[in-house]
């Protein structure tokens, strides 16, 4: 008769390696999917929270979408410039009144760099640095809004315009 001298005993954890291997491989591949999960639900946060931002911004500027002269849209301005965490550049476009004028669209590079296009007086920054379009993620927005204007004989008229709102961390 054999005796079984404890032959193929690895004792209490090596008995259990076995099946030690599927569950650390299973954690693994858990915490890694967590984590490149939450990286996403991080990046799409900045990204809201941008956009946010934004739209403070476009809102401080762009009031009730009336303006009525160039001081109340510079202390429009102001209210602006205290909303942090972006830099943004901004302005207003005149939009065309009649056939004789068509509007001939936006090129974000050209307003940026010239400052060309935006109607003299009405253009408010919170910096003096312009964005690196290729490098910067550049928000653009346009909200369309009237201008007062008063003419020699003390009559006043409305011009439709463009608000521009070019933001950028």
């Amino acid at each position: 008769m054999r005796k079984n001298k404890g032959k193929g005993f690895l004792g209490p954890i090596g008995d259990d390696l076995p099946s030690l291997i599927p569950l650390i491989f299973a954690l693994t591949i858990f915490f890694y999917a967590f984590t490149s999960t939450w990286n996403v639900f991080d990046q799409r946060d900045t990204s809201f929270d941008s956009d946010i931002a934004v739209l403070r911004i476009s809102y401080a500027l762009k009031g009730d979408n009336y303006i009525a002269s160039d001081t109340e849209f510079h202390s429009m301005c102001e209210t602006a410039k205290g909303v942090s965490g972006m830099w943004f550049f901004s302005g207003l476009l005149e939009l065309s009144t009649g056939p004789e004028s068509r509007f001939k669209g936006i090129n974000i590079d050209r307003l940026l760099s010239e400052g060309q296009g935006f109607f003299p007086g009405f253009l408010c920054s919170n910096t003096e640095q312009k964005p690196d379009l290729e490098e910067n993620q550049t928000l653009v927005r346009f909200f369309p809004i009237a201008l007062e204007f008063e003419d020699q004989s003390g009559m006043f008229y409305v011009k439709p315009m463009l608000l521009v709102v070019v933001a950028w961390q």
